[in-house]
């Protein structure tokens, strides 16, 4: 998410592919919320809501931690920097959980 959000207000384009690629994968993910949202909203009552929260939440959570995780890789680091990433793996979980409990508190029923 940190890509997508600081890029909003930005006329330059990501350079290099593995930026591209991060920057692009962030955005598939950020939208995958979104629409997880309005669809939750919208469908209330005819699909449960906690699917979308769900949905929601794991994408969310994946562009939150991904790029932190990821750019050792692609720009070069050192291995210890490497392997320092690889604990994030650990962070994915936590974020996800985070996020589908929020996505549980905006769709749930009840809220206008």
């Amino acid at each position: 998410m940190m890509f997508v959000f600081a890029s909003l207000g930005s006329r330059e384009t990501p350079s290099g592919w593995p930026v591209h690629l991060m920057h692009q994968t962030e955005w598939a993910f950020v939208i995958v919320a979104i629409i997880c949202m309005l669809l939750g909203r919208l469908l209330r009552g005819i699909v449960p809501y906690e699917l979308f929260a769900i949905v929601g939440g794991i994408g969310a959570g994946f562009a939150l931690v991904m790029p932190f995780e990821l750019a050792p890789f692609f720009f070069g680091s050192s291995g210890e920097i490497m392997l320092a990433s690889m604990a994030l793996i650990l962070v994915y979980p936590v974020a996800v959980a985070l996020f589908i409990f929020l996505f549980l508190k905006i769709l749930r029923p009840g809220r206008a």
